[in-house]
């Protein structure tokens, strides 16, 4: 059964999404890369997917295309009046992010079209068209 999400996205997340936040609410968007240098990247790995090795916080290009989206029309959090954009967004790394749509008039254009991020506020990061 679904629920509301939380009205602080941040509450409660484990410190390694906590970081990624608050890098992201500075302008900068990290994910998990290899420490070992493999190439691997992932958005929430606790060891690197390729090789085993640990993973650390490393800065991505924050430049990705649309897999997916969803309009949402149901208030689901109350710093996201509806209707909103849910944009799963593959990153130029490799990683896939589910974040909302930073745009004016509408969902975008179509699946496949550039992205870039445009920066975090309440633990909601937010990507907008190239």
């Amino acid at each position: 059964m679904g629920s509301r999400l939380d009205d602080e996205p941040t509450k409660d997340v484990n410190p390694v999404v906590s970081e990624i936040l608050r890098r992201a609410k500075t302008g900068e968007l990290c994910c998990l890369s290899c420490a070992a240098g493999c190439g691997a990247t992932d958005y929430a790995a606790r060891i690197c997917p390729l090789c085993g090795k640990p993973v650390e916080l490393r800065p991505v290009s924050g430049r990705g295309r649309i897999h997916s989206y969803s309009v949402f029309h149901a208030p689901f959090n109350s710093k996201l009046p509806a209707p909103y954009t849910v944009l799963l967004v593959e990153l130029e790394e490799g990683p896939r992010l589910a974040v909302v749509f930073d745009g004016e008039g509408g969902p975008p254009q179509k699946v496949g079209d550039a992205v870039v991020f445009s920066g975090a506020d309440d633990g909601i990061v937010r990507f907008s068209m190239a």
